[in-house]
């Protein structure tokens, strides 16, 4: 039997913090892809815990950006680092 633990501590914005913990037991510990998938699901759940917060910061920093696509940009293909973009 094995743990993973997911823990997440986020600021208010107001000299304060908030964060939320996940534990869950993994019977294979062996088993990397069990091991993922429990850690992808205790951060799904602690990410959730966390957006439904009061504070507009934390529900913030727990979401997505929604930015456009175009706004991202890209780098060119080169991987001469003198190439990089100004």
């Amino acid at each position: 039997m094995s743990h993973v633990i997911f823990r997440k501590q986020v600021s208010d914005g107001a000299y304060g913090t908030e964060s939320a913990e996940v534990l869950l037991e993994i019977d294979d510990a062996d088993d990397d892809e069990a091991t993922e998938a429990a850690l992808a699901a205790a951060r799904r759940l602690v990410h959730a815990e966390l957006a439904k917060s009061p504070a507009w910061r934390v529900r913030d920093a727990v979401t997505p950006s929604e930015l456009p696509a175009e706004s991202m940009g890209t780098l060119p293909d080169s991987d001469d680092p003198e190439d990089l973009p100004l």
